[in-house]
């Protein structure tokens, strides 16, 4: 008889506060489009499975922003100009809704509306979006199908009067998109009641997070991040922090009684953030179970878990067991780990293929795991498959409808399986296994180098410490109402989320990075405004114009072949180097990975690690530059900037333009131009100037083409731009500087 094996789902839902606390308009409209397409239906497709329970945990954050919308009529950005007259549209408007409101999966949600899709083609064949080839009424449809993709394709069929809206393709009126919004209200109404309702049954169970978020371990003590890297550059030490952990904590459990009724039993540290620190501070504040990464618990047990070339584990054993620490005061608190390959293929693979199939790998992939345990002397072993329960179902066909039905199919019939909650499998297991300490570390490679470390992430970490400083002092000085010094504290609690440390520096890239370093920012501004104090002028400037990239200068002549090819390890080793760090995903987010540089007597090379899939939009490189000591005509980069502060490099004017466009499949023509008089660009022939790609992409340029004579400095930066907007400066603060050599 096959031993039975648990099985259990955690899904995370969390949006950050996008709220601008001096406007209270949303700056962003992610959490009401999740809300439309993934809260809901990630329940109500349960009901077809009543031997399917999960783990669900809703951040206190999240529940605050669906009651906002719900019961207080807020809106966003978006749904602003939603709900805006056609006539009132001005051009500051329209460009917004083009350089915005295509802001969805092509694939699976633009590419289902044929007229969105059709708009979609007509403004992407413009380089820089032209306002003034949309019409009224292209905008007014433009407005609701963004909208309209958003929804699961469940209340599309099943709301009558959704269904009209989105199959009447085009003409959108003012009314229409009145009442797509009223709609999304609607169902936003329904979301927690269904969760409740789910709760009561015991189909699911919920916990919840740190109230805004935060990374508790760093909260605590900033050392912690030691432990996984030790040299690690960390901001100013602020002990004080460690009593917001504790606020975290216990206004998270405070919220999630008021709304469900009861504590919850368990808590997803934010980002499956832990320490030994941060464990004892759930015990002592009655938490009686937690979640983390395996990748962790290898660092705790000093031992790593060995995959085979399809990464199933040789032998799953210890991370199939439940294990606990032990504090004082007789608290203590369990801890599973989750599978990360599992969790990490929902995450971020198996909408690569088809759902079917997808759906059959992962479950023989738990099967595979139950075979290798039958023979341990424990009797009830657990599987655990955890991870963010809605930004990955966009990438899916049907928004992950497929793969699920046929997921939950497969387990469900299965009888040796048992898909139980958390809670339920630690009430019924064995015995836990109890651990002396635990490794400090997140789910992101043991460490919490996405949150600190950087010197822009440092600088966040620095004003978080000098705004706390400034409250206290105001505080115990001044006489402010109870209402007012709330509304403070909330600010500065808000801003030690961990979301806005995530967007900022290396290696991520949200698209959207100018927002979510204006709302920190806003949030510590708005602390000042509400004690009636001047705001400090270091609160005014966005950090990332503070910080430069990671930059190598040349340490000698070179001189490549320029083929397109890596020809040996020494054709660059003498190469100056940009590292351009990458995202979470194995695909990678930027469309560079790594740029090298150099010079012989002759020329100046450079080549680009172009990361090939993601150049569906033709990204281009441009190399802007300038020889000091010559006054000749110069010009600004002409490329839109999203910001309205301008970095230090973008402040210099530069005499010679060099564009590389790095399309799919084919080499572009290099474009070189000069600067003119009245800083203007005129185009010159650019012959002499050589370039290759196949793995990678090489480029030299004559000295003599830029008229640098021997001896003469020549100062550069580069800049990435994807549809004609400003995407990476490098470096920012001042420009790369060579010397042709004699």
């Amino acid at each position: 008889m096959t031993k039975k094996l648990t099985v259990c789902f955690v899904w995370h839902m969390h949006q950050p506060v996008y709220k601008h606390p001096r406007t209270s308009e949303y700056l962003m409209p992610w959490t009401r489009l999740h809300a439309i397409k993934d809260y809901y239906d990630m329940l109500s497709i349960l009901e077809k499975y009543p031997n399917i329970k999960q783990t669900f945990n809703l951040t206190p954050c999240l529940i605050d922003q669906l009651y906002d919308y719900a019961d207080n009529q807020a809106n966003d950005t978006h749904s602003l100009l939603t709900l805006k007259k056609n006539k009132d549209l001005t051009e500051e408007d329209k460009l917004f809704i083009l350089e915005n409101f295509f802001d969805a999966n092509y694939s699976n949600l633009i590419s289902t509306h044929s007229s969105f899709e059709r708009l979609y083609q007509k403004r992407y064949t413009q380089e820089t979006p032209d306002i003034f080839a949309f019409s009224e009424q292209e905008y007014s449809d433009i407005l609701a199908c963004f909208n309209l993709v958003w929804f699961d394709p469940d209340w599309i069929e099943n709301n009558e009067k959704l269904k009209k809206l989105f199959y009447k393709g085009s003409n959108y009126t003012l009314k229409d998109r009145q009442d797509i919004v009223k709609i999304q209200r609607d169902i936003i109404k329904q979301i927690i009641p269904k969760y409740k309702e789910f709760f009561k049954t015991g189909q699911i169970d919920l916990i919840t997070s740190p109230y805004y978020h935060p990374i508790i371990p760093l909260l605590i003590d900033f050392d912690s991040a030691k432990q996984a890297s030790p040299n690690i550059n960390l901001p100013e030490k602020n002990k004080s922090f460690a009593a917001d952990a504790k606020w975290h904590i216990k206004e998270s459990l405070k919220k999630f009684k008021s709304v469900f009724g009861k504590k919850p039993e368990g808590m997803w540290p934010s980002e499956q953030s832990i320490s030994i620190e941060t464990m004892e501070l759930l015990a002592q504040s009655g938490i009686q179970w937690t979640i983390s990464d395996e990748g962790n618990l290898a660092r705790t047990l000093q031992k790593e878990f060995i995959r085979d070339f399809n990464g199933e584990l040789e032998n799953p054993y210890d991370l199939c067991i439940p294990y606990q620490l032990n504090f004082k005061n007789n608290k203590n608190i369990s801890i599973v780990f989750r599978n990360t390959v599992l969790s990490d293929l929902v995450g971020f693979e198996y909408d690569k293929i088809n759902p079917q199939i997808a759906a059959e790998d992962l479950y023989e992939r738990i099967k595979g795991v139950q075979t290798k345990l039958e023979n341990t002397p424990d009797t009830n072993h657990v599987v655990v498959i955890a991870l963010d329960g809605e930004n990955c179902w966009e990438n899916y066909h049907q928004d992950g409808k497929p793969f699920l039905n046929e997921l939950y199919s497969l387990l469900s019939e299965d009888k040796t399986l048992n898909i139980s909650t958390l809670g339920d499998y630690l009430d019924d297991s064995i015995e836990p296994k109890t651990l002396d300490s635990i490794h400090a570390g997140s789910w992101i490679n043991r460490n919490f180098d996405v949150w600190i470390g950087d010197s822009s992430k440092n600088i966040a970490w620095n004003y978080l410490s000098k705004t706390k400083k400034d409250l206290k002092k105001f505080i115990k000085e001044g006489s402010f109402s109870k209402e007012v010094e709330e509304k403070a504290w909330k600010c500065f609690y808000t801003a030690q989320g961990s979301d806005w440390f995530w967007w900022y520096g290396e290696p991520n890239d949200s698209g959207h990075d100018n927002l979510f370093d204006e709302l920190f920012r806003a949030n510590l501004q708005y602390i000042y405004e509400l004690l009636d104090k001047s705001i400090p002028d270091y609160l005014k400037t966005p950090i990332h114009f503070l910080v430069g990239k990671p930059l190598k200068l040349p340490k000698g002549l070179l001189k490549p072949v320029i083929n397109g090819l890596v020809d040996s390890d020494e054709e660059w080793t003498n190469a100056g180097c940009i590292e351009i760090p990458q995202g979470l995903t194995t695909s990678g987010d930027k469309f560079l990975r790594r740029i090298f540089f150099g010079y012989d007597e002759n020329n100046i090379y450079f080549r680009f690690d172009v990361n090939h899939k993601n150049l569906e939009d033709m990204p281009k490189i441009y190399i802007y530059g300038f020889i000091p000591e010559l006054f000749n005509a110069s010009s600004s980069v002409r490329i839109r900037i999203k910001d309205n502060i301008i970095p230090e490099t973008l402040k210099y004017s530069f005499s010679k333009e060099i564009e590389i466009t790095i399309a799919p499949y084919s080499t572009k023509p290099v474009i070189l131009s000069e600067a003119i008089d009245n800083s203007l660009w005129k185009m010159q022939k650019a012959t002499g100037i050589k370039q290759e790609r196949k793995t990678v992409h090489e480029l030299s340029i004559p000295f003599k083409k830029l008229i640098i004579e021997q001896g003469q400095e020549f100062q550069f930066i580069i800049l990435t731009s994807k549809l004609g907007t400003l995407q990476d400066i490098m470096p920012h603060s001042k420009p790369v500087s060579i010397v042709r050599p004699m």
